[in-house]
């Protein structure tokens, strides 16, 4: 039985609705450009602040959240915090941002994130993860 997303032949992967918590309307575009050429990857939201990344998650369920750190008002962690105390079952979490200091992933760990990249260093890797995720499903095959 195969377990590994990255295994799978992407016309065969299940679609990944996605919540993109991010500021920068550059790096929105550069995802969304990025992402969307496989169709594997849908962001079916959008986020500049906590405030509106936390009223998309009451709204809607996510496979995956990508998640900056920096917002315009509030941060990541307050996204972050968010979901792991009123999500039971959360999206899979990637952080993607700027502040790549060890203390704020081990904080993003403990708050549940999978995945943690800065991305003026490991865009192209996170890109690579994010398209490597599938949604998670009580079909252990997928």
């Amino acid at each position: 039985m195969n377990t590994d997303p990255s295994n799978i032949p992407p016309q065969d992967r299940p679609t990944v609705t996605a919540l993109l918590v991010e500021d920068s309307v550059l790096i929105r575009e550069a995802l969304v450009e990025a992402l969307g050429s496989s169709g594997h990857v849908v962001f079916t939201a959008f986020a500049a602040t906590a405030k509106d990344a936390i009223v998309a998650l009451q709204q809607q369920s996510f496979d995956l959240a990508v998640i900056d750190l920096e917002l315009l008002e509030g941060t990541g962690f307050d996204v972050l915090s968010y979901i792991k105390n009123n999500d039971p079952t959360p999206p899979v979490r990637v952080v993607l941002t700027n502040h790549a200091f060890s203390l704020y992933e081990r904080r993003a760990r403990m708050l549940g994130v999978e995945h943690f990249f800065d991305k003026s260093m490991h865009f192209s890797e996170a890109v690579q993860t994010i398209e490597n995720i599938a949604p998670k499903s009580p079909n252990p095959a997928i």
